[in-house]
């Protein structure tokens, strides 16, 4: 079974790009898309999402960036444990001044591979 792939694409033959479930790829693709979406932006799956997003435009400090790593674990466990295995989750706001980074290191249990996802924000 295949997934349309994110962002989407054409092949030169003309059709969707697609890869299959539970792939590398795949599992990627899902994590670049859970993160940055917020709880109730989706009509169908109002419980989808994380709250990476608030911290972007909220405070900085210690306390919130422990909170966003929990809930990030929390919520990629819940909705995408059936095709990885998380291995670590690390919220930086210390870097480059207004820089929110997030790391999610995992394992993709359909082959045993590991790999780790770093996404950017610019915070403010």
């Amino acid at each position: 079974m295949s997934r349309l792939a994110f962002p989407f694409a054409v092949t030169a033959l003309g059709r969707s790009d697609q890869v299959p479930y539970g792939s590398a790829a795949h599992v990627r693709q899902m994590l670049e898309l859970l993160v940055p979406t917020l709880p109730g932006e989706r009509v169908m799956r109002p419980e989808l999402g994380t709250p990476a997003h608030q911290l972007v435009f909220g405070s900085q400090d210690a306390p919130v960036t422990l909170a966003l790593s929990a809930a990030l674990q929390s919520s990629i466990q819940q909705w995408l444990g059936e095709v990885l295995t998380l291995r670590d989750v690390v919220v930086d706001t210390s870097g480059e001044e207004g820089v929110l980074e997030i790391a999610i290191a995992y394992e993709v249990r359909a082959n045993g591979a590991t790999d780790e996802v770093r996404l950017r924000r610019t915070l403010g």
